[in-house]
């Protein structure tokens, strides 16, 4: 299987973010009793609105909740008293969002997929999806993402791969002794927690360093 990695940090990046995230979903329409794919979704991610004040207590012991996230990044613009939303398109170059991506079949497709969020009809939030890229409700606030290496696009909203593996790179070391004993199943997750126990920079070695010096 072959692992796809400007999708699997942006994967990691929106779930230390607080997101529930679901990713390369396809999806269909079916023409003269056949299916037919349609495009797919690189990633679909959903985050709920935050718990706000000081760690709870709980029971007699004074057992504290158990926490793995700290800030969430800026960057996302996250308001956290709405239900957050992110429809993204992943690319290993220039950020862009397909056309197919913007079809009204597949954004009612994906906002079913995450459930009756806000009483707004279906086809009203599909309409300023596809018109500004972004709709934002009393309960909700649902975007088309683009994430890439470089560049930005009109009526979505841009994340920069190199952004996420900084912001994801910082967040591991600040919080070094959580991340030291906490064994993650995320590849990308796994390898930076790795680096960020390591005290020394990065050296390539040189190919033409005699193997043993």
């Amino acid at each position: 299987m072959r692992v796809d990695a400007a999708s699997e940090v942006t994967s990691a990046y929106l779930r230390i973010n607080g997101y529930f995230v679901l990713s390369e979903l396809e999806f269909h329409q079916r023409i003269d009793e056949a299916y037919q794919a349609i495009t797919d979704i690189d990633v679909l991610a959903l985050r709920l609105p935050t718990a706000q004040g000081p760690p709870h207590y709980h029971g007699e012991d004074g057992s504290v909740e158990c926490l793995l996230v700290g800030k969430v990044d800026p960057a996302l613009d996250v308001d956290a008293d709405r239900i957050d939303v992110i429809i993204g398109e992943v690319k290993r170059g220039e950020v862009a969002i397909n056309d197919a991506l913007r079809d009204p079949r597949v954004l009612h497709a994906a906002l079913r997929r995450v459930g009756r969020l806000t009483p707004e009809p279906l086809d009203q939030l599909v309409d300023e999806l596809v018109e500004a890229g972004e709709v934002v409700t009393p309960a909700a606030r649902i975007r088309i993402f683009g994430f890439g290496l470089r560049g930005g696009v009109t009526r979505a909203t841009s994340m920069r791969l190199d952004h996420m593996i900084e912001w994801l790179d910082r967040t591991i070391g600040r919080h070094r002794d959580l991340f030291e004993v906490t064994n993650f199943s995320d590849p990308i997750l796994s390898i930076l927690a790795l680096s960020a126990r390591v005290d020394r920079p990065f050296t390539p070695i040189d190919s033409h360093q005699e193997e043993n010096p």
